[in-house]
Order: C-alpha cells, then structure tokens, then sequence
C-alpha cells in the first residue's frame, strides 16, 4: 500500500506542477495530399500516412478503422528509478546512482478503430530508450547474470546507461468537440508494453577516450506498465510507471522499478 501512495502521490504532483502548460494553444500548419485512398497528413509534430480517410475527418461515418505509418506521440521527459516505491535507492543499489536520467520515445505505427468523433482505441509500434548519465565510476560486466559491475580505476567525464525497448502501447483516446479555432482537449491512457532490443553503456575518460559496450545488462527482456497523456491539440505532458523490475534474474535489484514523466508532441 505504501508503494502504491508513493506513486499516486508522485503521478498527481507532476501533472498539477505542468497542468497550465495544458492550457496554452499550440498552433500547427496542416497539409493534406489526397490520391483516391491514400492521405498524407504533415503537421510542425506529426506526419501520418494512412489508408483510406483521414483519422477526425468529419465527413466519415463511425465506427471505422484506422491506420498506417506515423511519426507521433514524441515523448521527451525525466526518469526516476523507484526503489520499493521509493526515489532513494537501497544500499544495493547505490551503483546506478544517477546525476541525470531521461526518457525519450515515438510510434512509427499504428492501427485501431474510432468509435465516434470524440473516441477511439488502437494499438501503436515506436521505439522508447531510457537514459542515465551515473555518477560513480563504473564499468559494467558483459554476459553476467544477475547484473555486475567493477569500480574503476579510471575516473570518466561521462559515464552513461542507455535501454532501448521496441514498445507497443495500447491506448484508449477521447476528444473534446472543437472549439472556435477547432482545437480539441485530449485525454488518453492504456498500457505500455516493450521488448528489450539492446542495452548500452556509453563511457568518456581521458586516458581511454570514447567507449561504447552493448549487452543485455541482465534488463527486464519484456517491460509494462499504465501510463496516461493529457494534451490540448497537438501539445500534452505523459507519464507512464513500469511496474516490472528493471532488472531479471536478479535478486538484489527486485522492486527497482522506472517512471518516467514529460512532455507530448504530435498527440
């Protein structure tokens, strides 16, 4: 229960600390190139290539299905590691103490079925990575389970630890009715889902200049978790709570947990 009140606390300061932003109108520049049943839609943040009529087109009848290639819902925000629903990692943990994390992700797909003008569901496919700049000066063991590391004896400029997952969010989306400048408020959740497709560890020294080592780190090979958008045309802020652990088949780091939390564009 702690757990749990440690994360609704946190999810509902985040979006009451950004909620003016919400409020402000993000203009964007519309083109639309129709060939019979092809629709290319350009927009400042979003590009769309859909079959059949346009997604919102108001002279289309419902329910109907959509889809097709995107370039949307870019996500760029903060990440916090949550140790047992805390943000102070364990003693066991102090390893991947962090100066900096960040969260950065978009769909290049996706497909679903509007069910009026103001609501609709579909399933998506992007990229998600996961970024955190460490503090000590560790170097991670390749080919170990559970995770390992080894103090350096190398003091790094940069020291940084990257996740890339294939992510595939299934998300359940309503919209307002237009205003006078046909701009719409927009509320979507669901569940975010992703497959592990490499880890990275990004290192700087000045005796061993620019390294780069890929492995799996021993990372969670499948991450889930709610996550929720609240926006206003094409502008809105997310967050989104993985509740696997970060990491598998290792034991010292069960509950470390990822929430990540920031800004929308394209939505």
């Amino acid at each position: 229960m702690k757990k749990i009140y440690n994360i609704t606390s946190t999810l509902l300061i985040l979006f009451s600390i950004v909620n003016i932003a919400v409020a402000q109108s993000y203009t964007s520049t519309v083109t639309t190139i129709t060939s019979q049943d092809l629709t290319v839609v350009k927009k400042k943040t979003d590009i769309e290539i859909s079959i059949g009529a346009k997604d919102g087109d108001e002279t289309t009848k419902y329910p109907r299905a959509f889809g097709g290639i995107t370039f949307s819902r870019i996500d760029w925000g903060f990440s916090r590691i949550m140790d047992d629903g805390a943000f102070t990692l364990s003693e066991d943990n102090q390893f991947l103490k962090y100066k900096k994390a960040s969260n950065f992700g978009f769909d290049v797909a996706q497909f679903g079925l509007r069910a009026s003008d103001n609501f609709k569901t579909y399933i998506s496919a992007g990229f998600e990575w996961n970024y955190l700049r460490l503090e000590k000066n560790i170097l991670l063991n390749e080919n170990t389970s559970p995770i390992s590391y080894e103090d350096g004896d190398v003091e790094y400029k940069k020291n940084v630890f990257t996740t890339t997952y294939f992510r595939m969010p299934l998300t359940f989306e309503w919209r307002s009715d237009k205003n006078r400048k046909g701009e719409r408020v927009k509320v979507a959740f669901g569940a975010m889902t992703g497959v592990l497709l490499k880890g990275t560890q990004r290192l700087k020294s000045k005796e061993n200049g620019k390294q780069k080592f890929k492995d799996n780190y021993s990372l969670a090979s499948f991450q889930y978790g709610p996550f929720i958008r609240l926006g206003y045309d094409d502008f809105g802020i997310f967050a989104k709570y993985y509740v696997n652990d970060f990491f598998e088949k290792s034991p010292a780091q069960k509950n470390l947990n990822n929430l990540a939390f920031g800004i929308s564009l394209g939505f």
